[in-house]
């Protein structure tokens, strides 16, 4: 399922955190969706960047 795809609740959790603080827990995309999802992947990875497999992923396709 693509990541714009589900759907999210809003929490008071989220809104008091950072947006900083947010993109660097968040965890590193899955290489199975990287593949179905080079776009949103590609897009993903520019804005959280991280060196994970999914990058390895997209970089063979």
């Amino acid at each position: 399922m693509a990541f714009d795809a589900a759907a999210y609740t809003s929490s008071s959790l989220a809104s008091a955190l950072p947006v900083l603080t947010l993109i660097d827990t968040a965890g590193d995309p899955c290489p199975e969706w990287a593949a179905e999802n080079p776009d949103h992947a590609l897009a993903l990875l520019f804005v959280t960047p991280r060196a994970c497999a999914a990058v390895d992923v997209l970089v063979s396709l």
